[in-house]
């Protein structure tokens, strides 16, 4: 496998976010359990969006696991998914890049490693999932390294 230097640079990103904390800007940050239960209702909310979606059954049973994962570690009880109004690869696809947005700003706000760890696990299955929906699209799995991600974004 070979990487190109906008991959390279994407994977430096990260890890340049996932080392920057709150508490650099002089705020208190955040609990890591207030962090992680609001990706935990992004992550509901995503999964939500799968529901009827045409062969979209793995992707639903995945964000099942990563809503166990999250609200095991924010000490919460993730709440019975309800079905998303959408119903569409669309849809779903523009609440998954949501979530992707969600997870890579959570990161400097978590204080415990394994936390980040798993916020970043998740953002990574969570961005292979959008180029499964953007492939059912018909579209490019990939724009580009920050597809959409702008210095506002959540």
């Amino acid at each position: 496998m070979t990487l190109s230097r906008r991959d390279l640079l994407g994977a430096a990103a990260l890890v340049v976010l996932a080392g920057c904390g709150v508490e650099e800007a002089g705020e208190a940050p955040p609990p890591d359990a207030e962090v992680l239960d609001g990706l935990l209702q992004v992550e509901l909310a995503a999964g939500a969006a799968l529901i009827g979606v045409a062969g979209a059954e793995l992707l639903a049973r995945q964000d099942q696991a990563h809503a166990r994962r999250l609200a095991e570690a924010a000490g919460a009880e993730p709440a019975p998914r309800s079905a998303d109004a959408t119903r569409d690869v669309a849809g779903a696809l523009a609440r998954k890049q949501d979530a992707v947005f969600a997870y890579v700003a959570a990161l400097p706000k978590l204080a415990d490693p394994d936390h980040r760890v798993l916020v970043m696990q998740v953002a990574a299955s969570e961005a292979e999932q959008l180029v499964v929906l953007r492939e059912a699209l018909g579209e490019r799995p990939v724009l580009d390294a920050f597809a959409g991600f702008a210095a506002g974004a959540p």
